[in-house]
Formats: structure tokens, sequence, C-alpha cells
């Protein structure tokens, strides 16, 4: 039942970290003092989608990465963080 117990619990735990960091990534975007935002949440929405299928784990990892990056430059430009700093808002391939 599921990828986690067909491919080994390696890609399981990927594929949960990646919903929590979507809806993580939602989140802040919803609250993002911006007139682009309707249209940042749904580039965000877009990579995710291109993305679902991805199974490499080095290729998932990277594309997660890129995304707490991405995250973490938004919360910072959000006033959500307390690292506030002029980091470029952008997801990269995701």
């Amino acid at each position: 039942h599921g990828i986690g117990s067909v491919e080994g619990p390696t890609l399981h735990m990927p594929q949960t970290a990646t919903r929590a960091l979507y809806r993580d990534i939602l989140r802040t975007a919803q609250r993002w003092p911006s007139i682009r935002r309707a249209k940042v949440i749904e580039e965000i929405r877009a990579e995710f989608r291109e993305n679902r299928n991805v199974k490499e784990p080095e290729q998932l990892q990277k594309l997660l990465a890129e995304a707490r990056t991405g995250l973490a430059a938004l919360r910072s430009q959000s006033g959500l963080s307390s690292k506030a700093s002029d980091v470029d808002f952008k997801f990269g391939d995701f």
C-alpha cells in the first residue's frame, strides 16, 4: 500500500515532507504582503504539480532544498522570520 511499502521507507518520508512543506509555503504565501500574491501562489502550486512525479532521491532532495530556501526567503520578506535578509524570492525548478 503506497509508495513507502513498494519502494521502501525512504520515499515515504520525502512525500510526507513535501506535503508539509507545500502547505507551509502556501500558508506563508497567503500572508505575503504583495500585489503579486495570487500570482506567486499559483506559481508555487504549478511548480509543485510539475514535479509531483519525481522519484529519484537525489532530485527530490534538491527540489526540497530549493523549496526550503524559497520558504525562508518568503518568510523573511513577509516579516515572519526573525532573520530578515535580502534574499531573492525563488523556488528554482520546484
